[in-house]
């Protein structure tokens, strides 16, 4: 398998982070960015609360902390995004994620809808869970079997429509 370099930053919202640790493929993330930052409230909702309730990948965020490949930030929303924020119906978290990627020109890891749609007028590079399976099966990280596989657990943990399920999986076979 190729391997390439890694992209130097990512910003990170709760979604993406919970879903690839529950796919086993939180390293992915630790494969194609050298580092990624997430705000103080992404953090809360991931370890925090997920140590509370017992989430398993919880302990695997923690760890990624640890590390030191992902970051936690404090990021005190501006105005004109808390604004957009409270305008678009988007929590604190996502906005934080959003602003943070604009003002650093970072990529913005983001599964909800609502905020990928934000993120996209303001022109911010978004990458969602199955966006980061397919980059890693691009980049040579994953062989191609794997990938499918990943896809499929990500399917049983978030609602993908069979379309968005058919698209990606026809990517993913493409590759390699």
């Amino acid at each position: 398998m190729k391997s390439e370099t890694s992209s130097p930053q990512a910003t990170s919202n709760t979604g993406p982070l919970i879903h690839l640790a529950k796919a086993n493929a939180l390293h992915l993330l630790k494969k194609l960015y050298k580092t990624i930052i997430i705000p103080q409230q992404v953090k809360t909702e991931t370890v925090n609360k997920g140590k509370e309730e017992g989430a398993p990948d919880a302990l695997q965020i923690q760890k990624a902390i640890e590390e030191g490949w992902i970051k936690t930030e404090k990021i005190r929303l501006e105005p004109e995004f808390h604004e957009a924020a409270e305008t678009a119906g988007l929590h604190q978290a996502e906005v934080a994620v959003i602003q943070y990627a604009y003002k650093n020109n970072t990529t913005a890891l983001l599964d909800d809808e609502a905020a990928r749609t934000f993120a996209q007028t303001l022109q911010i590079p978004i990458r969602g869970s199955i966006g980061i399976i397919i980059e890693a099966t691009r980049k040579g990280l994953i062989p191609r079997q794997e990938a499918i596989e990943k896809l499929d657990k990500l399917s049983e943990i978030i609602y993908l429509s069979a379309e968005l399920y058919k698209t990606a999986r026809k990517t993913i076979q493409k590759l390699q």
